[in-house]
């Protein structure tokens, strides 16, 4: 696969595994910012031969706010029941991008359509946890994890950036080694949903005790904003806690570790499936003004 993406030697095996002997449908798994995105699009237009963002039998599925609904699913059926001309074995692409957002109903529709899959058509899924789709699901697709590079195989991508050595750092250890996140931290890519929760992270260590409490409504209407913003909470705390190192100041190192462990048990407990609301006041309470 010819491609510009900084993709861990692992993982990158295992996609050229799947592009000598590719069946018709496969899940890339991994954590949001990884550039599963990204990688699903290389895999197609290598199978399509063709630039994917202009090719006429290609769709992308994307949550529709929170969700994907059957509604969706429907509207994909009706997409692979359309003829297409050529004599490649693969002539058409679906990108279905944080599958992990498919209704049960979408999931139940979807598995008709991996039951019997079109033979022309390649079904590209990303997901961040592949346990948040259906078991007849996961038994019927191939699944590649996708790693994260490590800084050596990312320094190219730095090298790259017209940044200072320090911001470089800084987005590196904002990033938490995700190469989509660290090339939207690095050309300063605002649409990048990732760099939305950064944002949010560096507003909540900007504001006092009462503003963080005045956002705990907004924040804990979905889990899963929540969490994003609570991880990237944690990586602007390590990377505090890099930064204070270099100058060695202990007062800043104490600080950034103790926001960092405290940010660290509230995402534990979210996993446990605390309350979002209460679990947000708590952190707000205690982080350091």
């Amino acid at each position: 696969m010819k491609t510009n993406l900084v993709i861990h030697d692992t993982t990158a095996a295992h996609i050229e595994q799947f592009l000598q002997n590719p069946t018709h449908s496969l899940l890339l798994a991994g954590p949001d910012g990884i550039g599963k995105g990204s990688i699903a699009d290389a895999i197609a237009a290598d199978l399509l031969k063709a630039d994917v963002q202009s090719h006429p039998h290609v769709m992308r599925i994307v949550p529709d706010g929170s969700s994907i609904s059957i509604e969706t699913i429907r509207e994909l059926q009706k997409f692979l029941q359309l003829k297409t001309i050529g004599k490649e074995p693969i002539r058409r692409a679906v990108i279905i991008e944080h599958a992990q957002s498919l209704t049960t109903e979408a999931q139940n529709a979807y598995l008709k359509l991996l039951e019997e899959p079109p033979s022309d058509t390649v079904m590209l899924l990303t997901v961040n946890s592949p346990r948040a789709l259906l078991p007849t699901i996961l038994s019927r697709i191939p699944i590649i994890t996708v790693h994260a590079p490590n800084e050596t195989q990312l320094a190219a991508l730095l090298r790259a950036s017209d940044k200072d050595e320090a911001l470089q750092r800084q987005a590196y250890f904002l990033s938490g080694g995700l190469p989509g996140l660290l090339s939207a931290l690095i050309a300063s890519d605002e649409t990048h949903p990732l760099v939305a929760s950064v944002t949010a992270a560096k507003e909540i260590l900007q504001r006092n005790t009462f503003e963080r409490l005045a956002m705990v409504d907004s924040l804990s209407k979905q889990k899963e904003t929540a969490s994003a913003v609570l991880e990237a909470l944690e990586r602007i705390a390590q990377a505090g806690v890099e930064g204070a190192t270099t100058k060695q100041d202990q007062n800043r190192i104490k600080q950034w570790h103790l926001i960092r462990k405290q940010t660290v048990s509230a995402r534990e407990s979210l996993g446990k499936n605390a309350n979002t609301k209460l679990t947000l006041s708590n952190l707000f309470l205690h982080l350091p003004g």
